[in-house]
């Protein structure tokens, strides 16, 4: 993958964590991201990063001490406060940091996903139907629900699904998410009497093309070369970690 970068590289990378009650509630919700600065080459290393940083869901921003916070803040740009210093060579640097924070029911809405569990308890199985919702307008890729359970393996009654079992849990695959593919079920049943607690925590996985806050590069510019455009190459991760069906 290296060969394929440019002189600067930027990575985007944010961490979506959730934690919601089998409601469908919401009891917590965080996102962290950073904007990563990678440089190859000495000659690119006095540069400015024009971005588009939009506070998306109240976001809080925050900027490297070196880089000019001002001008960060007046004009959504990236630039070390002393102009006569350079960028560090060959070394990833977080340039700035953002942070979403939220918790309380009144705010599910923020979600990109949303999961209801519903547990029907007959006199000798359980039946557990787990309800997915798209509720952000991007698409989510690769969504997986990890389901685990106790002793006895789980007998699935949803044919649509695509779903693998490992050694103690059950790994519904949803694959794509969107708006042509929006809300879904599955559903397996248990014998015996079991403790429907032993079905949580469900853990969700899913990636985003688009990172949750609005950040990305517009332009960057060399400030040796009178403010002259250089390209460069971006990858951008934006991960479910720790989001939780409790």
């Amino acid at each position: 993958l290296s060969t394929d970068r440019d002189p600067v590289h930027i990575t985007i990378a944010e961490t979506i964590s959730a934690t919601l009650t089998r409601e469908g509630a919401l009891k917590s919700f965080e996102v962290k991201g950073d904007l990563q600065l990678r440089i190859s080459d000495p000659a690119f290393t006095k540069l400015k990063l024009d971005l588009h940083a939009n506070p998306t869901h109240g976001a809080q921003f925050r900027t490297h001490p070196n880089v000019d916070k001002a001008v960060f803040t007046n004009s959504s740009a990236i630039q070390l406060k002393d102009t006569s210093k350079r960028f560090p060579a060959n070394n990833s640097i977080g340039v700035l940091r953002w942070r979403v924070a939220s918790s309380g029911a009144d705010n599910a809405e923020i979600l990109p996903i949303t999961f209801t569990v519903w547990v029907n308890k007959g006199s000798d199985s359980t039946t557990v139907t787990v309800e997915y919702e798209l509720t952000g307008s991007d698409t989510l890729r690769d969504v997986v629900v990890t389901i685990p359970y106790g002793a006895t393996e789980p007998a699935v009654s949803s044919f649509d699904a695509v779903y693998e079992v490992s050694g103690d849990s059950l790994d519904w695959n949803i694959g794509t998410v969107d708006e042509s593919n929006a809300s879904g079920s599955f559903e397996f049943e248990s014998t015996g009497d079991g403790d429907e607690n032993e079905f949580f925590p469900m853990n969700v996985h899913f990636s985003k093309a688009n990172p949750f806050v609005e950040v990305d590069v517009n332009d960057i510019t060399l400030l040796e070369m009178e403010g002259e455009s250089t390209g460069f190459s971006k990858d951008v991760k934006s991960v479910a970690e720790g989001y939780v069906i409790e």
